[in-house]
């Protein structure tokens, strides 16, 4: 019989676990080892295979965005050209993990690599991992500066650069 696999939900308010073992043994999610010691965290897993954005989904992408925007520090960014002359944003989607918002209800968290006003943003939404619906904006980070943190996110943008580059 698998290992119980248990896990925490809904952010770091909560400090309750539930026996999450069925989505794993399902094959929908594996472990995310992101502990210092290899081990497999109990907060988030990875998707074993992350279902792309609908039309109409992508369509609300913009939105989810601005309401990223809306509730944090960078509030007061101009992304009215976002709202009013969307961009296509396909190609500037990763996904990154999932996480359970209450149990037995798992979200899928995603990336969206942005430029506005010559400055680039990180905006993590999420979605519903069941239904695909439900695209929430979560927070948003300016990528500045040479920090080590934001390496990742700068390798993302000039992928993305050399991709859109390529298809001109």
């Amino acid at each position: 019989m698998p290992k119980k696999i248990m896990m925490y939900y809904g952010g770091f308010e909560i400090e309750e676990m539930f026996d999450a073992s069925q989505w794993f043994v399902s094959g929908m999610y594996k472990p995310r080892n992101i502990e210092a010691g290899g081990g497999a965290s109990n907060e988030t897993m990875l998707r074993s295979q992350p279902v792309a954005l609908t039309r109409g989904q992508l369509a609300e992408l913009p939105y989810a965005a601005a309401e990223a925007f809306d509730s944090s520090y960078l509030e007061d960014t101009d992304t009215q050209a976002l709202i009013l002359d969307p961009p296509d944003l396909s190609r500037r989607i990763r996904y990154t993990y999932s996480a359970f918002a209450e149990p037995n209800k798992p979200e899928d968290y995603y990336n969206l690599y942005l430029e506005l006003n010559s400055r680039r943003f990180v905006v993590t939404f999420s979605r519903d991992a069941r239904t695909g619906e439900n695209l929430t904006g979560k927070y948003v980070s300016e990528v500045i500066g040479n920090y080590a943190s934001q390496a990742e996110h700068r390798k993302v943008f000039a992928e993305i650069e050399e991709t859109e580059r390529k298809t001109r």
